[in-house]
């Protein structure tokens, strides 16, 4: 007798696991027939965008009028956008319930022109390849002393190994530059010496700095002595000592 009890009490177990198994089923199915019917994209908006149209930048994201909102993955329309734009820094894809897809861009301008392997390359402040050039645009360092490692648009910068840290002190230059507002004054920026990184400024300084340098701090000096000298005044800035920057006129 108790054995049969003892049956029927896991019959009942299984049946109400069951029971609660084709509930959730069925409640998670309604919710995904209803993402599916009623969140459904009718607008696409393109902010922060100057270079591209809102069609090139819709077109490189594949998003369509028509997808769901919800069951699309934003962050991989984004990526498609950042990669076939060169000159989109980022991109964000945000919902805006009931109907619409906002997608930002955040497009960069060319810092340096960079040598590489087949010729010269435009690159953004973070090292994004931008596009091959054989004219220098407005406010743009030439780069020297340093060569690109397979360089392809909307590539990364990549330099020998060796080198590497070069590439970085260089990027951390033209940040700190933009930054100040000091980027449309550098001219030729110098990555061949391995004693100090330098650069001309202002059409009138030759500037050195150690690789390993606070380069923000450093560009602060540079802007204090520069502001001090005369306008006629031209020769060598060094930074190369800690707390010191030095003036040698030509």
């Amino acid at each position: 007798m108790a054995r049969s009890r003892s049956t029927r009490r896991r019959r009942r177990g299984r049946f109400s696991f069951l029971l609660k198994f084709f509930c959730f089923a069925l409640v998670l199915g309604a919710m995904v027939a209803a993402l599916t019917m009623f969140f459904k994209a009718d607008v696409i908006i393109v902010e922060g965008n100057t270079r591209y149209t809102d069609e090139q930048v819709i077109e490189a994201s594949g998003l369509q009028v028509g997808d769901n909102l919800y069951l699309m993955n934003k962050y991989a329309h984004a990526q498609k956008i950042f990669q076939k734009l060169p000159y989109v820094e980022s991109a964000a894809i945000n919902r805006k319930l009931p109907d619409t897809l906002l997608i930002e861009v955040y497009e960069c301008a060319a810092a340096a022109a960079v040598p590489g392997q087949n010729g010269t390359w435009l690159m953004s402040v973070n090292g994004k390849l931008l596009e091959q050039t054989e004219t220098l645009p407005e406010n743009c360092a030439r780069v020297i002393g340093c060569l690109l490692l397979d360089p392809a648009e909307s590539g990364d910068a990549a330099v020998a190994e060796e080198q590497a840290y070069k590439l970085e002190a260089l990027k951390a230059l033209l940040r700190a530059a933009e930054e100040k507002r000091m980027l449309a004054d550098m001219e030729t920026i110098d990555l061949g010496d391995d004693s100090c990184l330098q650069f001309t400024y202002a059409g009138r300084f030759s500037v050195k700095l150690p690789w390993n340098a606070d380069i923000s701090y450093k560009l602060e000096s540079l802007a204090t002595v520069a502001d001090y000298l005369e306008l006629n005044e031209t020769g060598t800035i060094n930074l190369m000592t800690d707390g010191k920057a030095s003036f040698i006129p030509e």
